[in-house]
């Protein structure tokens, strides 16, 4: 009873996720222009830049970045293939590339422009939703999955999926610090890709 209970909720609150997702989509289609608070959070966050955490931003960006995460990813599911660990691979196969390719089909249907006038790096591409955030929120959700399955300590449980979050919400903050998204586009990568990692691991069985 207790189990369908939980179902119904997470089943809820999925379906509210995916309605905020497509309300922020519908409301930036086109758009070249924040809307909400995305205009205050940029300029705040652009007009008090620090040389220091500006680096630190861009090595961020970069772990979450394509040219990281698909090699590095690409050597652990080789190494899960080769002990036979089928689950684990489809699910880090899913969790990146099938997220990479569900954003690009979003960008498309979106087409948002990057807010260009704050850039602090070069960056090319659509804006909403946010690659980073979306990929990190799936990929890191699904490794803190993996990793809290084989861990009974609820303490040790609990520092993994902290880690985890923390590293999804530095990789947001950092696209905004460097000016490449707006944050409702943060907002709808961390969305879809909560959406991803909760249906690619009820999808994919052990």
């Amino acid at each position: 009873m207790k189990e369908q209970t939980n179902k119904k909720h997470k089943a809820i609150a999925l379906s509210l996720m995916l309605i905020l997702f497509f309300t922020l989509g519908f409301m930036v289609k086109g758009s070249s222009e924040g809307i909400l608070f995305d205009v205050k959070i940029i300029e705040y966050v652009h007009n008090n830049t620090i040389p220091g955490i500006l680096k630190f931003m861009r090595f961020i960006s970069f772990v979450g970045s394509a040219n990281f995460l698909l090699p590095v990813t690409a050597m652990i599911i080789s190494y899960t293939l080769i002990k036979k660990k089928y689950y684990i691979s489809k699910l880090l196969l899913l969790s990146t590339l099938g997220s990479y390719i569900l954003n690009f089909i979003l960008k498309q249907i979106f087409h948002r422009t990057r807010p260009i006038e704050y850039f602090l790096v070069k960056q090319g591409g659509l804006s909403f939703p946010s690659g980073h955030s979306m990929v990190t929120m799936s990929l890191y959700s699904t490794i803190a999955f993996l990793l809290a399955k084989k861990v009974k300590d609820k303490g040790k449980r609990r520092l993994i999926y902290t880690i985890s979050f923390v590293m999804i919400c530095l990789m947001g903050i950092s696209r905004i610090y460097l000016g490449v998204h707006w944050p409702t586009d943060v907002i709808g990568g961390y969305l879809m890709g909560y959406v991803f990692y909760c249906l690619s691991i009820t999808l994919v069985k052990e």
